[in-house]
Protein backbone atom coordinates (compact mmCIF):
# COMPACT_ATOMS: atom_id res chain seq x y z
CA UNK A 1 0.00 0.00 0.00
CA UNK A 2 1.17 3.51 -0.80
CA UNK A 3 2.37 5.88 1.90
CA UNK A 4 -0.22 8.16 0.46
CA UNK A 5 -2.99 5.89 0.95
CA UNK A 6 -2.17 5.38 4.41
CA UNK A 7 -1.50 8.76 5.24
CA UNK A 8 -5.21 9.95 3.16
CA UNK A 9 -6.87 6.79 5.40
CA UNK A 10 -6.05 8.83 9.03
CA UNK A 11 -6.05 12.49 8.02
CA UNK A 12 -8.04 15.44 6.16
CA UNK A 13 -5.63 15.39 3.41
CA UNK A 14 -6.98 18.48 1.93
CA UNK A 15 -5.92 20.44 4.73
CA UNK A 16 -2.46 19.48 4.35
CA UNK A 17 -2.23 21.54 1.18
CA UNK A 18 -1.66 24.55 3.16
CA UNK A 19 2.54 25.15 3.58
CA UNK A 20 1.96 26.67 6.75
CA UNK A 21 -0.05 23.68 8.31
CA UNK A 22 2.51 21.27 6.46
CA UNK A 23 5.38 23.29 8.76
CA UNK A 24 2.77 23.02 11.52
CA UNK A 25 2.40 19.19 11.24
CA UNK A 26 6.37 18.40 10.29
CA UNK A 27 7.20 20.63 14.16
CA UNK A 28 4.65 18.57 16.04
CA UNK A 29 5.58 15.59 14.56
CA UNK A 30 9.40 15.95 14.99
CA UNK A 31 8.78 17.52 18.63
CA UNK A 32 7.18 14.17 19.40
CA UNK A 33 9.95 11.54 18.63
CA UNK A 34 12.64 13.81 20.14
CA UNK A 35 10.27 14.13 23.31
CA UNK A 36 10.09 10.29 23.50
CA UNK A 37 13.59 9.62 22.60
CA UNK A 38 14.65 12.21 25.52
CA UNK A 39 12.54 10.98 28.03
CA UNK A 40 13.75 7.32 27.04
CA UNK A 41 17.74 8.57 27.51
CA UNK A 42 17.00 10.79 30.47
CA UNK A 43 14.73 8.62 33.01
CA UNK A 44 14.41 9.79 36.72
CA UNK A 45 14.40 7.22 39.46
CA UNK A 46 11.48 8.22 41.85
CA UNK A 47 10.50 5.99 44.98
CA UNK A 48 7.27 5.58 43.17
CA UNK A 49 8.46 3.58 40.95
CA UNK A 50 9.35 0.91 43.52
CA UNK A 51 6.02 0.49 44.42
CA UNK A 52 4.59 0.32 40.70
CA UNK A 53 6.65 -2.45 39.81
CA UNK A 54 6.00 -4.04 43.33
CA UNK A 55 2.29 -3.78 42.31
CA UNK A 56 3.28 -5.49 39.30
CA UNK A 57 4.80 -8.25 40.91
CA UNK A 58 2.46 -8.77 43.39
CA UNK A 59 0.25 -9.89 40.49
CA UNK A 60 2.03 -13.03 40.49
CA UNK A 61 3.82 -13.37 43.76
CA UNK A 62 2.16 -11.70 46.42
CA UNK A 63 4.97 -12.41 49.07
CA UNK A 64 5.70 -9.36 50.48
CA UNK A 65 9.46 -10.43 51.43
CA UNK A 66 9.63 -11.99 48.23
CA UNK A 67 8.64 -8.73 46.17
CA UNK A 68 10.67 -7.00 48.60
CA UNK A 69 13.81 -8.13 48.24
CA UNK A 70 13.19 -8.46 44.35
CA UNK A 71 11.95 -4.58 43.34
CA UNK A 72 14.92 -2.99 45.52
CA UNK A 73 18.00 -5.53 43.95
CA UNK A 74 17.05 -4.95 40.59
CA UNK A 75 16.80 -1.19 41.33
CA UNK A 76 20.58 -1.20 43.03
CA UNK A 77 21.42 -2.75 39.69
CA UNK A 78 20.32 0.06 37.86
CA UNK A 79 21.12 3.18 39.73
CA UNK A 80 24.05 4.81 41.39
CA UNK A 81 25.10 5.31 44.37
CA UNK A 82 23.91 8.95 44.46
CA UNK A 83 20.56 7.75 43.34
CA UNK A 84 20.23 4.39 45.53
CA UNK A 85 20.75 6.62 48.83
CA UNK A 86 17.87 8.62 48.01
CA UNK A 87 15.26 6.25 47.28
CA UNK A 88 16.11 4.04 50.29
CA UNK A 89 17.79 6.50 52.74
CA UNK A 90 17.35 10.35 52.37
CA UNK A 91 14.51 10.38 54.81
CA UNK A 92 12.89 8.30 57.75
CA UNK A 93 9.87 7.18 55.60
CA UNK A 94 12.38 5.86 52.70
CA UNK A 95 14.40 4.41 55.06
CA UNK A 96 11.88 2.22 57.04
CA UNK A 97 10.31 1.45 53.45
CA UNK A 98 13.77 -0.14 52.98
CA UNK A 99 14.19 -1.60 56.19
CA UNK A 100 11.23 -3.28 56.38
CA UNK A 101 9.41 -5.38 54.05
CA UNK A 102 5.55 -5.79 55.35
CA UNK A 103 5.68 -1.56 55.74
CA UNK A 104 6.36 -1.66 52.07
CA UNK A 105 3.80 -4.10 51.30
CA UNK A 106 1.11 -1.80 53.18
CA UNK A 107 1.71 1.17 50.80
CA UNK A 108 0.93 -1.39 47.61
CA UNK A 109 -2.93 -0.51 47.68
CA UNK A 110 -2.03 2.93 46.62
CA UNK A 111 -0.50 1.65 43.43
CA UNK A 112 -2.20 -1.36 42.78
CA UNK A 113 -5.48 0.25 42.26
CA UNK A 114 -4.06 1.25 38.66
CA UNK A 115 -5.03 -2.03 37.24
CA UNK A 116 -4.40 -1.26 33.21
CA UNK A 117 -0.73 0.41 34.44
CA UNK A 118 0.54 -2.69 36.80
CA UNK A 119 -0.95 -5.61 34.18
CA UNK A 120 1.13 -3.69 31.27
CA UNK A 121 4.39 -4.03 33.81
CA UNK A 122 3.36 -7.46 34.65
CA UNK A 123 2.57 -8.66 30.50
CA UNK A 124 6.48 -7.14 29.64
CA UNK A 125 8.17 -8.31 32.48
CA UNK A 126 6.52 -11.53 31.24
CA UNK A 127 7.81 -11.40 28.03
CA UNK A 128 11.48 -10.85 29.36
CA UNK A 129 11.54 -6.70 29.45
CA UNK A 130 12.64 -5.33 32.81
CA UNK A 131 9.82 -3.95 34.84
CA UNK A 132 11.27 -0.80 35.51
CA UNK A 133 12.35 -0.73 31.41
CA UNK A 134 8.78 -1.26 30.87
CA UNK A 135 7.65 1.85 33.26
CA UNK A 136 9.23 4.21 31.36
CA UNK A 137 8.49 2.88 27.67
CA UNK A 138 4.84 2.61 28.81
CA UNK A 139 5.13 6.71 30.37
CA UNK A 140 7.47 8.13 27.44
CA UNK A 141 4.72 6.39 25.05
CA UNK A 142 1.44 6.92 26.83
CA UNK A 143 2.08 10.57 27.14
CA UNK A 144 3.31 11.56 24.07
CA UNK A 145 0.51 9.53 21.97
CA UNK A 146 -1.84 11.40 24.11
CA UNK A 147 -0.22 14.53 22.59
CA UNK A 148 -0.47 13.33 19.14
CA UNK A 149 -3.82 11.75 19.25
CA UNK A 150 -5.19 15.12 20.66
CA UNK A 151 -3.21 17.35 17.80
CA UNK A 152 -4.72 14.94 15.34
CA UNK A 153 -8.64 14.99 16.20
CA UNK A 154 -8.54 19.41 16.37
CA UNK A 155 -5.90 20.50 14.11
CA UNK A 156 -8.36 21.40 11.26
CA UNK A 157 -9.96 23.26 14.07
CA UNK A 158 -6.84 25.08 15.10
CA UNK A 159 -4.78 27.97 12.51
CA UNK A 160 -1.41 26.50 12.38
CA UNK A 161 0.50 29.17 13.66
CA UNK A 162 -1.49 28.48 17.30
CA UNK A 163 -0.32 24.75 16.49
CA UNK A 164 3.05 25.47 16.93
CA UNK A 165 2.96 26.35 20.05
CA UNK A 166 1.18 22.44 20.91
CA UNK A 167 4.65 21.02 21.86
CA UNK A 168 5.62 24.34 23.72
CA UNK A 169 2.80 24.26 26.10
CA UNK A 170 3.26 20.16 26.29
CA UNK A 171 6.60 20.68 27.57
CA UNK A 172 5.31 23.59 30.69
CA UNK A 173 2.49 20.90 31.76
CA UNK A 174 4.79 18.27 31.74
CA UNK A 175 6.79 20.20 34.22
CA UNK A 176 9.98 20.94 31.56
CA UNK A 177 9.39 16.94 30.34
CA UNK A 178 10.13 15.65 34.26
CA UNK A 179 6.81 14.13 34.26
CA UNK A 180 7.49 12.06 31.04
CA UNK A 181 10.69 10.94 32.42
CA UNK A 182 8.98 9.38 35.75
CA UNK A 183 7.49 6.09 35.41
CA UNK A 184 3.53 6.88 36.02
CA UNK A 185 0.40 5.66 35.89
CA UNK A 186 -0.85 9.32 35.07
CA UNK A 187 0.51 8.72 31.50
CA UNK A 188 -2.39 6.49 30.91
CA UNK A 189 -4.83 8.56 32.05
CA UNK A 190 -3.61 11.32 30.39
CA UNK A 191 -4.30 8.99 27.34
CA UNK A 192 -7.50 7.80 28.31
CA UNK A 193 -8.76 11.57 29.45
CA UNK A 194 -7.78 12.32 25.82
CA UNK A 195 -9.79 9.89 23.72
CA UNK A 196 -12.65 10.68 26.10
CA UNK A 197 -12.61 13.99 25.45
CA UNK A 198 -11.88 13.24 21.40
CA UNK A 199 -14.78 11.11 21.34
CA UNK A 200 -17.37 13.34 22.71
CA UNK A 201 -16.19 16.01 20.65
CA UNK A 202 -17.01 13.18 17.94
CA UNK A 203 -20.29 12.48 19.71
CA UNK A 204 -18.75 8.61 19.07
CA UNK A 205 -20.55 5.65 20.34
CA UNK A 206 -17.14 4.57 22.55
CA UNK A 207 -17.73 7.44 24.62
CA UNK A 208 -19.77 5.56 26.89
CA UNK A 209 -17.19 2.81 26.77
CA UNK A 210 -14.22 4.50 28.02
CA UNK A 211 -15.74 6.48 30.36
CA UNK A 212 -17.50 3.32 31.95
CA UNK A 213 -14.04 1.51 31.90
CA UNK A 214 -11.54 4.61 33.37
CA UNK A 215 -11.87 3.44 36.58
CA UNK A 216 -9.51 0.25 35.73
CA UNK A 217 -6.76 3.31 34.45
CA UNK A 218 -6.95 5.55 37.61
CA UNK A 219 -9.77 5.38 40.20
CA UNK A 220 -9.99 9.09 40.34
CA UNK A 221 -11.06 9.42 36.73
CA UNK A 222 -13.92 8.20 38.24
CA UNK A 223 -14.49 12.33 39.10
CA UNK A 224 -13.76 13.26 35.76
CA UNK A 225 -16.20 10.55 34.39
CA UNK A 226 -19.20 11.61 36.87
CA UNK A 227 -18.44 14.97 35.58
CA UNK A 228 -18.74 13.83 31.72
CA UNK A 229 -21.60 11.73 32.74
CA UNK A 230 -23.21 15.43 34.72
CA UNK A 231 -22.78 17.24 30.92
CA UNK A 232 -24.40 14.50 28.76
CA UNK A 233 -27.57 13.93 31.41
CA UNK A 234 -27.86 17.60 31.10
CA UNK A 235 -27.56 18.12 27.28
CA UNK A 236 -28.88 14.30 26.00
CA UNK A 237 -30.25 13.18 29.09
CA UNK A 238 -33.60 12.59 26.75
CA UNK A 239 -32.46 10.73 24.14
CA UNK A 240 -29.49 9.12 25.94
CA UNK A 241 -31.37 8.06 29.49
CA UNK A 242 -31.23 4.50 29.27
CA UNK A 243 -27.09 4.23 27.92
CA UNK A 244 -26.15 6.52 30.46
CA UNK A 245 -27.60 5.10 33.59
CA UNK A 246 -26.15 1.73 32.58
CA UNK A 247 -23.24 3.02 32.41
CA UNK A 248 -23.30 5.07 35.31
CA UNK A 249 -24.27 1.93 37.26
CA UNK A 250 -21.10 0.18 36.00
CA UNK A 251 -18.82 2.97 36.25
CA UNK A 252 -19.90 3.04 40.44
CA UNK A 253 -19.86 -0.82 40.11
CA UNK A 254 -16.25 -0.83 39.13
CA UNK A 255 -15.08 1.87 41.24
CA UNK A 256 -16.15 -0.21 44.33
CA UNK A 257 -15.05 -3.50 42.82
CA UNK A 258 -11.37 -2.22 42.24
CA UNK A 259 -11.17 -0.52 46.20
CA UNK A 260 -12.18 -3.95 47.54
CA UNK A 261 -10.12 -5.56 45.30
CA UNK A 262 -7.10 -3.94 46.07
CA UNK A 263 -7.65 -3.24 49.78
CA UNK A 264 -7.66 0.28 49.27
CA UNK A 265 -8.07 1.99 52.67
CA UNK A 266 -10.37 4.51 51.96
CA UNK A 267 -10.44 8.55 51.16
CA UNK A 268 -10.16 9.63 55.29
CA UNK A 269 -6.92 7.77 55.25
CA UNK A 270 -4.94 8.43 52.29
CA UNK A 271 -5.97 12.14 53.18
CA UNK A 272 -4.53 11.67 56.74
CA UNK A 273 -1.24 9.51 55.31
CA UNK A 274 -0.18 11.87 51.93
CA UNK A 275 -1.50 14.90 53.36
CA UNK A 276 -2.00 15.71 57.26
CA UNK A 277 1.15 13.51 58.02
CA UNK A 278 3.13 14.46 54.74
CA UNK A 279 3.67 10.83 54.50
CA UNK A 280 5.19 10.34 57.66
CA UNK A 281 2.80 7.90 58.53
CA UNK A 282 4.93 4.50 57.60
CA UNK A 283 2.12 1.83 57.90
CA UNK A 284 -1.52 3.81 56.64
CA UNK A 285 -3.34 0.21 58.26
CA UNK A 286 -3.38 1.91 61.41
CA UNK A 287 -4.91 4.87 60.44
CA UNK A 288 -8.21 3.50 59.20
CA UNK A 289 -9.94 4.76 62.31
CA UNK A 290 -7.71 7.87 62.59
CA UNK A 291 -10.41 11.22 62.37
CA UNK A 292 -9.65 14.51 61.51
CA UNK A 293 -11.94 17.35 62.08
CA UNK A 294 -13.01 20.26 59.48
CA UNK A 295 -10.42 22.49 60.84
CA UNK A 296 -7.34 19.79 59.97
CA UNK A 297 -8.87 20.11 56.45
CA UNK A 298 -9.59 23.68 55.81
CA UNK A 299 -6.00 23.83 56.80
CA UNK A 300 -4.48 21.81 54.69
CA UNK A 301 -6.75 22.93 51.91
CA UNK A 302 -5.48 26.71 52.03
CA UNK A 303 -1.98 25.96 52.02
CA UNK A 304 -0.25 28.52 49.26
CA UNK A 305 2.50 26.01 48.65
CA UNK A 306 0.19 23.52 47.25
CA UNK A 307 -0.37 25.54 44.18
CA UNK A 308 2.65 24.21 43.06
CA UNK A 309 3.04 25.32 39.48
CA UNK A 310 2.12 28.92 38.33
CA UNK A 311 0.47 26.59 34.93
CA UNK A 312 -2.64 26.90 36.41
CA UNK A 313 -2.86 30.07 36.55
CA UNK A 314 -2.39 30.16 32.54
CA UNK A 315 -4.86 27.20 32.60
CA UNK A 316 -7.36 29.24 34.86
CA UNK A 317 -7.17 32.18 32.39
CA UNK A 318 -7.68 29.95 29.16
CA UNK A 319 -10.70 28.60 31.52
CA UNK A 320 -12.33 31.88 31.57
CA UNK A 321 -11.92 33.32 28.02
CA UNK A 322 -13.81 29.71 27.22
CA UNK A 323 -16.34 29.95 29.50
CA UNK A 324 -17.03 33.82 28.02
CA UNK A 325 -16.78 32.39 24.71
CA UNK A 326 -19.18 29.71 25.04
CA UNK A 327 -21.74 31.78 26.23
CA UNK A 328 -21.27 34.64 24.08
CA UNK A 329 -20.03 33.54 20.57
CA UNK A 330 -22.26 31.45 17.74
CA UNK A 331 -20.62 28.91 16.72
CA UNK A 332 -21.22 24.76 15.38
CA UNK A 333 -21.85 21.87 17.32
CA UNK A 334 -18.26 20.37 16.83
CA UNK A 335 -16.58 23.88 18.60
CA UNK A 336 -19.51 24.32 21.12
CA UNK A 337 -18.14 20.22 22.45
CA UNK A 338 -15.00 21.37 22.48
CA UNK A 339 -15.72 24.33 24.86
CA UNK A 340 -17.81 21.67 26.93
CA UNK A 341 -15.28 19.48 27.33
CA UNK A 342 -12.42 22.05 28.48
CA UNK A 343 -14.85 23.20 30.95
CA UNK A 344 -15.15 20.22 32.03
CA UNK A 345 -11.52 19.19 32.55
CA UNK A 346 -11.84 22.63 34.47
CA UNK A 347 -14.10 21.58 37.18
CA UNK A 348 -12.32 18.21 37.51
CA UNK A 349 -9.62 20.35 38.52
CA UNK A 350 -10.82 22.04 40.63
CA UNK A 351 -12.52 19.02 42.32
CA UNK A 352 -9.59 17.33 42.10
CA UNK A 353 -8.16 19.41 44.03
CA UNK A 354 -10.86 19.90 46.97
CA UNK A 355 -10.97 15.86 47.39
CA UNK A 356 -7.18 15.90 47.35
CA UNK A 357 -5.61 19.04 47.85
CA UNK A 358 -2.18 18.73 45.81
CA UNK A 359 -2.19 20.20 42.43
CA UNK A 360 0.77 18.61 40.79
CA UNK A 361 0.66 18.88 36.94
CA UNK A 362 1.55 15.23 36.45
CA UNK A 363 -2.29 14.51 37.45
CA UNK A 364 -3.76 16.71 34.89
CA UNK A 365 -1.38 16.89 31.95
CA UNK A 366 -4.49 15.94 29.71
CA UNK A 367 -7.17 18.22 31.32
CA UNK A 368 -4.56 21.32 30.64
CA UNK A 369 -3.93 20.30 26.96
CA UNK A 370 -7.65 20.25 26.15
CA UNK A 371 -8.20 23.63 28.07
CA UNK A 372 -5.42 24.64 26.04
CA UNK A 373 -7.22 23.12 22.98
CA UNK A 374 -10.51 24.39 23.78
CA UNK A 375 -9.12 27.99 23.92
CA UNK A 376 -6.89 27.74 20.71
CA UNK A 377 -9.69 26.30 18.81
CA UNK A 378 -12.14 29.06 19.98
CA UNK A 379 -9.32 31.97 19.04
CA UNK A 380 -9.71 30.35 15.41
CA UNK A 381 -12.74 30.50 15.06
CA UNK A 382 -13.07 34.13 16.15
CA UNK A 383 -9.88 35.03 13.91
CA UNK A 384 -11.97 33.21 10.71
CA UNK A 385 -15.39 35.03 11.25
CA UNK A 386 -14.44 37.93 12.93
CA UNK A 387 -11.01 39.06 11.28
CA UNK A 388 -11.69 37.46 7.36
CA UNK A 389 -15.30 37.70 7.79
CA UNK A 390 -15.94 33.55 6.43
CA UNK A 391 -17.88 30.44 7.66
CA UNK A 392 -14.49 28.99 9.57
CA UNK A 393 -15.75 25.47 8.27
CA UNK A 394 -18.18 25.95 4.91
CA UNK A 395 -17.46 22.19 4.47
CA UNK A 396 -19.80 21.46 7.15
CA UNK A 397 -17.82 18.32 7.66
CA UNK A 398 -17.37 19.02 11.44
CA UNK A 399 -20.91 18.17 11.48
CA UNK A 400 -20.65 14.86 13.59
CA UNK A 401 -23.69 12.76 15.28
CA UNK A 402 -23.63 10.11 18.06
CA UNK A 403 -24.71 7.77 15.73
CA UNK A 404 -21.20 7.85 14.67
Amino acid sequence: MELSVVWSAVVNTSYYKSPLQFIASTWLLISSVLIFAYALANPIAEWDMLAYAASAEALDNPDAENIHDTVYSELRARTTDEEFYALTASNSYRTVMYQDSNAFYEQLPYYSIRITYNSLLAAMKDLGVSVYDAGYWITASAFVLALLVLWGATNDRVHPLIQLLLPIVFYKYTKDLDVVRHMLADSLAAVWVVFMCVAYMRGSRLLLFLVATSVLVRVDLFIFSSLLLALMYLTDGKRLFFPLTLCSVFLVGSFLAIQSWAGSYGWSTLYYFAIISDMSATHPSVYGDTAFTLKDYLNTLFVPGRWVSNMFVVTGLFSTIILIGWKRIPMNQFNRRVCRISLVCTLYIAAHYLIFPQMYLRFFVAQNLVIFTGFAVLCTHCWYAYAEGRDPHPDGHQELSHSR
